[in-house]
Parts: C-alpha cells; structure tokens; sequence
C-alpha cells in the first residue's frame, strides 16, 4: 500500500494554482480527499480551463494524454497504482507548465 494522499495533494496543488482557490474551491473538486478518489475528473477539469484557448499543436498533447489513460477514467488513485499516477502526474504537470 502507498500513501494515495501525497498524489492527490500533487494534483490539488496544481488545480487549486491554476484556478487561483483555496481548498474546497469550484465545489470539492479543489480538494485532495476528493481527488484521491477521482484524480481523473480533476485532471480534465484542469485541462478542460485550457483547451479552447490552445493552439491546434497543444491541444494534440492534450488529447494524446487523455487517449493514453482513458482506462483510468473512474478509478481511484489507489486503483490506478502508485507507478501509473507518477507517471500521470507527471505527464500532467509537463502539459499545464506548457500551456
């Protein structure tokens, strides 16, 4: 077992930075116990704030992450493995530094 709320406050972080709230914020989503149990809903939700304004190269970075863990979509952070979300996490931070 793996402390699933050290990823979640990751991804917390970086929502709660990117739509400049505290926790709680836009509902529970800005909150790290919600987020340990739906990572997914949080990390498109943070992508979602974005896509409109991308360009066409950016949006191809966007859709190619979603492509590659849609499987994940629905599972906890616990589901998906301690391995997985690093490499979630990390793939998602690249892309919000980015854009």
């Amino acid at each position: 077992m793996f402390d699933t709320r050290k990823y979640a406050f990751q991804i917390e972080t970086t929502f709660r930075a990117v739509f400049k709230c505290e926790r709680y914020g836009i509902g529970v989503l800005a909150e790290y116990y919600f987020i340990e149990k739906n990572p997914f809903i949080a990390i498109t939700t943070v992508l979602g704030n974005f896509y409109n304004k991308l360009d066409n190269k950016s949006k191809e970075k966007v859709d190619e992450f979603i492509e590659s863990y849609h499987l994940e979509m629905g599972k906890s952070i616990e589901e998906i493995g301690e391995e997985k979300i690093k490499k979630i996490i990390q793939e998602f931070n690249e892309i919000v530094r980015t854009v």
